[in-house]
């Protein structure tokens, strides 16, 4: 028996191993990452000028330019809706911009902003701190600092005091900034945790090597509670740790998918609907979200009766965030059966991301083509009549075992030892240990009995 014992040792072990080189044959086979430097410090070293942006007062800024010696002509474009209080060496425009001439002075532009803008304009104040989008600038390019605090990223600049956290995976960097008046009111270990994951398992390529995504106190926006644009991100935290961990990952997944300017439009479902779905599969794979609760989410979704490809029937602006999600949901579901595993909605988003860059702007045929590559012909038909139906989804079908029987805990475990495959290894020695003493006791038991049995016979 103990030759048994170690005959399933060495099984175990080799299983243990080939888990190890799976999972690390499959890294080396992922395809090459292709991040789009937004911003990156080869351009800033190149940058024409520095602009030092600072707090002048409540919900004012005030940007001075340093030209490094040389004070060339440049045209600042002000935010949106920003109320433009004062200038040193500038001169408006009958467009609204402002131009330096390049005469000796030192030029300052100086605004004031209004909290609670719409897309792209979004801004919010306190005593101590401002959310800000940066100026544009025509025929130039423009290094931004704080130097009296705060952090500025490619479309945005938060002023006042915070946290930061940077997460690296490949040429993708992350930074994630935690205002100091928005620490108390989210859970920072939980926000780094959910980031780190959704860099490393959301695998559907990086459009730009660097992102920011901003926490930031107070509400920045009326009609919304958070914002991606470009390579930017914000988040409120006014909605408790939890949901700013999701508005967070959400408003992340924006900057990773190329189909961003789709958000105003009809396919509005295909962006904020696959957005707000994968937001909710990895916040289950990170476990933000138990089995449970990520079934509640889906169920709270339920109940709406728009049809997707027709506008004019959406009750709310929440139509394709729910129904959007839940035809994501759907859509996903079906590839999976229909290809064994083999693809998810998640190479969707992929060929979709490398179908024209930033630029690709996607229509219901061109989505559907895609579905038709990844998956086959009848999903994309399904998927055509759906968005043209007002039909219920039932949810059943994409819920997670809330009470896993023994073959749902089986698969969990062979996850886990998949993600942590020396953990496999330890378990298959301890396993094997333990066999090999129990059928040597037995072996014992059988010699010590033996005679006894001879004798009485």
């Amino acid at each position: 028996m103990r030759r048994y014992g170690i005959i399933l040792l060495l099984i175990i072990v080799v299983v243990a191993a080939g888990t190890t080189a799976t999972t690390g044959q499959q890294v080396q086979d992922r395809a090459p990452e292709s991040c789009i430097d937004a911003f990156t410090a080869q351009q800033w070293e190149s940058a024409q000028l520095t602009g030092e942006i600072r707090l002048a007062e409540d919900d004012t800024v005030q940007i001075t330019y340093d030209g490094h010696g040389e004070l060339t002509p440049f045209e600042v474009d002000p935010p949106t809706a920003a109320t433009v209080v004062n200038t040193t060496g500038f001169s408006n425009t009958a467009d609204g911009t402002y131009t330096f001439g390049g005469r000796q002075a030192t030029p300052t532009l100086t605004y004031r902003v209004q909290t609670g803008l719409s897309t792209n304009e979004s801004y919010a104040s306190g005593e101590s701190w401002l959310h800000t989008p940066l100026p544009s600038y025509i025929q130039t390019r423009v290094h931004h600092i704080t130097p009296e605090g705060g952090h500025v990223g490619t479309q945005f600049a938060y002023l006042g005091n915070y946290s930061a956290v940077t997460l690296q995976d490949g040429c993708h960097e992350v930074t994630g900034i935690i205002a100091d008046e928005s620490r108390s009111a989210v859970d920072s270990e939980q926000i780094e945790r959910q980031l780190r994951y959704a860099m490393t398992e959301y695998d559907v390529g990086h459009r730009y090597s660097k992102t920011t995504v901003f926490v930031t106190p107070g509400k920045v926006d009326p009609t919304s509670s958070g914002e991606a644009h470009k390579a930017d991100a914000w988040a409120s935290s006014r909605h408790g740790p939890s949901n700013t961990t999701h508005i967070v990952l959400h408003e992340y997944l924006h900057t990773r998918h190329s189909f961003g300017d789709a958000s105003l439009g009809e396919m509005s479902w295909f962006n904020e609907g696959t957005t707000e779905y994968m937001s909710l599969r990895l916040m289950l794979g990170a476990g933000t979200l138990s089995p449970r609760e990520y079934n509640n989410r889906l169920e709270n979704a339920a109940g709406g009766r728009a049809v997707l490809s027709n506008r004019s029937t959406w009750t709310d602006h929440r139509t394709p965030y729910q129904r959007g999600t839940l035809f994501n949901a759907h859509l996903d579901h079906r590839i999976r059966n229909a290809t064994d595993g083999e693809s998810t909605l998640e190479d969707v988003v992929a060929v979709a991301n490398a179908k024209q860059g930033s630029q690709f702007l996607p229509s219901e045929r061109a989505v559907f083509d895609i579905v038709a590559t990844v998956s086959n012909t009848d999903t994309a038909t399904w998927a055509n009549s759906t968005v043209d139906s007002s039909q219920a989804f039932g949810i059943s079908p994409i819920q997670q075992k809330t009470t896993p029987e023994w073959e749902y805990r089986i698969s969990i475990a062979h996850e886990n030892l998949s993600e942590q495959p020396l953990l496999g290894v330890f378990f298959g020695l301890v396993l094997g240990v333990l066999l090999m003493t129990i059928s040597e006791e037995y072996v014992n038991g059988s010699e010590d009995d033996s005679p006894e049995k001879s004798e009485n016979s």
